[in-house]
């Protein structure tokens, strides 16, 4: 009859459980650096450069809205000509690179196309803070929100990642920062 091996305390076990779970973790990849996209994929989503290590300043920008926030206000409020601020803005932004948009920042007559403006969301009014302070707990605290123009009042809100565009916020009334 073969002997059976000693009994463990529970402790010992646990021990034993959870250097084992750490080994394979260590010994794993990341998901993400696992990831693999194909030349279609990154050419979608302007990460070309990017794998590169180019900037992707040169990118024409794109819009998701992946951390959008309706309940600050959603296009279902939006008058007619408001959304089709919004279409040319998109059809802009497909015409610009990131490097056009980023220079068109500026205070009063010194704005100019989409008025690219960072800033801190101590600064912001109209409730708008607690959505940003959200999507800021939900990613980190490195992302820069910034403004955008579609029209003299209109603003949207968000941050970039890349190439891309995460508009969180609409702002058919400029309330985030009035004049």
């Amino acid at each position: 009859m073969a002997k059976k091996p000693p009994k463990l305390p529970a402790g010992k076990i646990r021990e034993q459980a959870k250097n084992a779970t750490a080994n394979a973790a260590a010994s794993k990849p990341s998901a993400a650096s696992q990831l693999q996209l194909s030349q279609v994929e990154a050419k979608i989503m302007s990460l070309t450069n990017a794998a590169n290590g180019v900037s992707s300043d040169n990118d024409a920008p794109f819009v998701a809205l992946k951390y959008f926030r309706s309940g600050f206000e959603c296009f279902s409020d939006w008058e007619k000509d408001e959304l089709k601020s919004f279409s040319d803005f998109l059809v802009d932004m497909r015409q610009r690179t990131w490097h056009q948009i980023l220079t068109s920042s500026g205070k009063g007559q010194n704005k100019t196309g989409m008025a690219y403006t960072p800033y801190d969301l101590s600064a912001v009014k109209g409730g708008a803070n607690v959505n940003l302070i959200a999507v800021r707990s939900q990613i980190g605290e490195d992302i820069t929100f910034f403004e955008l123009r579609l029209s003299s009042k209109i603003r949207v809100h968000g941050f970039r990642a890349k190439a891309i565009f995460f508009l969180v916020l609409l702002d058919r009334n400029h309330r985030v920062f009035p004049s």
